[in-house]
């Protein structure tokens, strides 16, 4: 089957309004891609991604009526046939185009990643139900998004980490937790996670995120106001496990919190850091003992353990 492709140049501020006359003009599908190489960071669940500009994509079957479509289009922007492009394309085209905004990754032998279209009827809101195969446990997120969707290098180094080495009843600290991918990784690993971030809506992508997992009851949220409040979360070994997968100058800077937090013998992942950066962040740490540095791309993946009392 053969179909009919929109193609629109928007602002990403543009999109949902295009978006809702597309849906209800016929259109069948519509998805989200960045001009250009954007990293998109933590949009919550089911809405937008976070680009400056996108190309808005919707699929039509060919009896559609392209008149009412382009009037409607028109009165959003007289001039939208300067930012439009209509194509025909074949079936397995389209499904390719899906295919290559989803995400399905294995960590060792107790995490998979999948896309939440994927998630088995009744996993969603249950933790007794998660889904497994071949005793993995399943994390299901949202495809698509660079940051916090297992796409990224950062994001897979961490939970290549978390799937070796979370054990049960740890506690863990996920700063910077965005999407929740590694927060809710730990959780279903086992561990009772606290995850933070200065977004609002990071945090509500966490939640959501966590509930469709089934994982709400171990993982806490706090903003970076209710974290700096709060300073029993920064007590003395507090966790077994820190993991930050946000950049270089935020991760030097709290170093101080980062190692006063960790339990003696914990352990810390840091991520978000190029490689000719590395340096620098491990001198930020001299009570830690680092082991070999893990690379992909041009990123690094830092972990270590706190050194214990002598």
């Amino acid at each position: 089957m053969n179909w009919l492709q929109f193609k629109l140049v928007l602002a990403t501020q543009e999109a949902a309004e295009f978006e809702t006359v597309l849906l209800a003009h016929g259109a069948v599908a519509v998805t989200y891609e960045s001009q250009a190489d954007e990293v998109v960071l933590e949009p919550m669940p089911g809405e937008i991604p976070l680009w400056q500009h996108i190309n808005l994509v919707a699929l039509f079957s060919l009896d559609t009526s392209i008149a009412g479509l382009n009037e409607a289009l028109r009165a959003l922007d007289p001039d939208i046939h300067k930012r439009l492009e209509v194509a025909f394309i074949a079936n397995e085209d389209w499904q390719q185009r899906l295919a290559n905004h989803t995400v399905r990754a294995e960590f060792g032998d107790r995490l998979r990643l999948l896309p939440k279209a994927e998630a088995i009827e009744g996993a969603a809101n249950s933790a007794a139900t998660i889904a497994t195969e071949n005793g993995k446990a399943a994390l299901y997120l949202e495809p698509g998004l660079a940051f916090g969707s297992g796409s990224h290098p950062t994001t897979r180094m961490c939970l290549e980490w978390l799937a070796r080495q979370i054990k049960i009843d740890q506690v863990v600290l996920d700063f910077g937790c965005g999407s929740g991918i590694l927060a809710i990784g730990a959780a279903l690993l086992g561990a009772r996670v606290i995850a933070v971030d200065h977004d609002d809506q990071a945090i509500t992508a966490t939640r959501e995120n966590a509930q469709f997992n089934g994982v709400s009851e171990q993982i806490q949220t706090l903003t970076l106001v209710d974290w700096g409040r709060d300073r029993s979360w920064q007590a003395s070994e507090h966790f077994d496990v820190v993991v930050a997968n946000i950049l270089a100058a935020p991760l030097i800077e709290l170093a101080p919190t980062f190692s006063r937090s960790l339990r003696r013998g914990g352990s810390l992942v840091l991520a978000g850091v190029l490689d000719d950066q590395a340096t620098e962040v491990i001198q930020a740490y001299p009570d830690v003992e680092f082991g070999p540095t893990v690379a992909e791309d041009e990123w690094v993946c830092l972990t270590g353990t706190l050194a214990r009392s002598s």
